[in-house]
């Protein structure tokens, strides 16, 4: 309320319009705390530790904050999801609004059957900075967020790839290229004539994921894929690596020259197991509990390395006999035990028993490593914890 000694009408106006502006402003908040979960709609929630913020506004994005916690799930867990809000970060003025507001998403979960996974991750310190055009707080980590990097080259008879490198941005520095290209000069003697093509990634995962899918599509396509193992330093100053030791699909030296004692498998042999590649991911991956307990991408290497390895053989077996063979404890997922949990509550098993599953199936698994009977050991699992 305006004081009416003021002297002078000019400043009983001021007094009254300051007060209205102070009564309009949006009140602003002191946030404190905050927490990150994934999405509802998997069978799997992951749920973050409180971690602490300093941000003073009224309205606030966590846009970035969601988007580093989701390329944390996908490099840690490998985590995927067809939500288009996977992760969800909240922030809150106290601790005592955040514990109450995970308190209540947990029972949510807890209630729908859902798995709760908490994991340990630590945003860093975060910056906010007001949205472009709106009103907006952006919340998000400070630290600048890498991207992952490969890049490829070739000719009609032979691709060469980097291997997966640090990069930072949506955009390459050329010295990439130029880095690449010198050093293909240099090792190999080969100076393509157009620039390399380099596909950028959010995780090591992913970027590493699309490297062997393209060179297994390059050798199925009867092509040679040699892998350089070059990375591109950051810094600009980037060397020239030696030769690193030649690949079976690499071959650049004559059979003669070799100092192994055994014989080289034949070239029906190679053409055998570079076909038969998508066959064993696409056979791997499509099997739900086999891709749930094994690493396809290990198996297919596997499979790969057994039919060499096997070259002598007069007949070659066929690829479901090698499946029943193939003995590869080090396929094994990494996440084997949260999967069989969570594959068990989805068949309607109670907690307690839900737990014996996740302990039992990787027990079995490790004494008998092979693909073709992780169904089956999968199936006794949960018989013998189901009672």
């Amino acid at each position: 309320m305006c004081h009416r000694n003021i002297r002078g009408h000019r400043y009983v106006l001021l007094c009254c319009a300051v007060m209205v502006f102070a009564y309009a402003a949006p009140a602003q908040f002191r946030l404190t705390k905050g927490y990150c979960a994934s999405t509802m709609d998997e069978q799997v929630v992951y749920l973050t530790k409180f971690f602490n913020v300093n941000v003073q506004a009224f309205s606030i994005s966590t846009a970035p904050l969601n988007n580093a916690f989701k390329n944390f799930l996908i490099e840690k867990y490998n985590f995927k999801s067809n939500s288009g809000y996977p992760t969800d970060c909240q922030i809150f003025e106290t601790l005592s609004k955040a514990q109450a507001h995970k308190g209540q998403l947990t029972e949510r979960a807890q209630q729908d059957g859902k798995q709760i996974v908490e994991v340990i991750w630590d945003p860093g310190p975060l910056v906010a900075v007001p949205e472009r055009g709106g009103e907006n707080i952006v919340v998000g980590p400070g630290d600048p967020t890498p991207t992952h990097t490969f890049c490829a080259v070739g000719n009609q008879s032979t691709m060469y790839f980097s291997a997966v490198f640090v990069t930072f941005g949506p955009r390459l520095d050329p010295k990439v290229n130029d880095g690449f290209i010198e050093f293909l000069t240099r090792t190999y003697g080969f100076t393509p004539e157009v620039e390399a093509t380099c596909t950028i990634q959010n995780t090591v995962r992913e970027a590493e994921d699309i490297l062997k899918a393209r060179i297994a599509g390059v050798r199925y396509n009867r092509h040679k894929a040699v892998e350089t193992g070059w990375k591109f330093e950051p810094s600009g100053n980037y060397k020239v690596a030696p030769k690193p030791v030649p690949k079976v699909d690499d071959d650049p030296e004559p059979v003669g020259q070799r100092k192994s004692e055994t014989l080289p498998p034949s070239k029906n042999i190679q053409d055998l197991a570079t076909k038969e590649v998508p066959d064993v991911l696409a056979r791997c991956q499509n099997d739900r509990i086999m891709s749930g307990a094994f690493d396809c991408y290990a198996v297919q290497r596997a499979v790969y390395n057994y039919r060499i390895e096997h070259a002598a053989v007069a007949a070659p077996e066929p690829l479901s006999s090698v499946f029943e063979k193939l003995k590869c404890e080090d396929c094994i997922a990494q996440f084997v035990e949260a999967w069989a949990r969570s594959s068990a509550v989805s068949r309607g098993l109670k907690p307690t028993a839900a737990e014996c599953v996740s302990k039992r199936f990787p027990t079995d698994l490790h004494a008998a490593p092979f693909p073709n009977k992780a169904s089956r050991i999968f199936t006794a699992a949960i018989t013998a914890c189901n009672k």
